[in-house]
């Protein structure tokens, strides 16, 4: 069946994401220590774009993936990052999602000119912060 992605709107080859890294070359997004997924900035079908390589640990196959997408593709909120697709190859799973820039959660915690300051340093930003997580949470849970 090939390297393909299915999606409501978007439909994306393997080799087309391949393509517009420079075969995983180039534009890698560097990632915590804790993430289990490897990135890279691109420009896929003139959107600047972020693609995530995940590897399954079941196989997937393409039905699955489609009733998948269609599920996740139907949220529409102002906080949540758009989908734009994904493909499959062999045990990989890429997801294409729309480029926000600013959107890095490190850097909207952490002030990279003034390391020691933190949003995290009150009680009350903190209780704010764990208020709009459970709202965007319970949004996902629910659409």
């Amino acid at each position: 069946m090939g390297d393909v992605c299915l999606l409501s709107h978007q439909i994306y080859d393997t080799s087309e994401i391949s393509s517009s890294t420079n075969n995983f070359l180039s534009h890698r997004l560097s990632s915590s220590s804790t993430s289990t997924s490897t990135s890279w900035r691109c420009t896929l079908r003139g959107k600047d774009a972020v693609v995530f390589q995940r590897k399954s640990r079941t196989p997937i196959n393409l039905p699955d993936l489609q009733q998948s997408l269609s599920l996740i593709s139907r949220s529409h909120h102002t906080s949540l990052i758009k989908l734009l697709g994904a493909s499959l190859s062999g045990s990989y799973v890429y997801l294409v999602y729309e480029f926000v820039d600013g959107a890095n959660l490190a850097d909207c915690l952490r002030n990279p000119n003034n390391p020691s300051f933190t949003v995290l340093s009150s009680w009350l930003s903190r209780l704010q912060i764990a208020t709009d997580l459970a709202h965007g949470l319970d949004y996902i849970h629910h659409c």
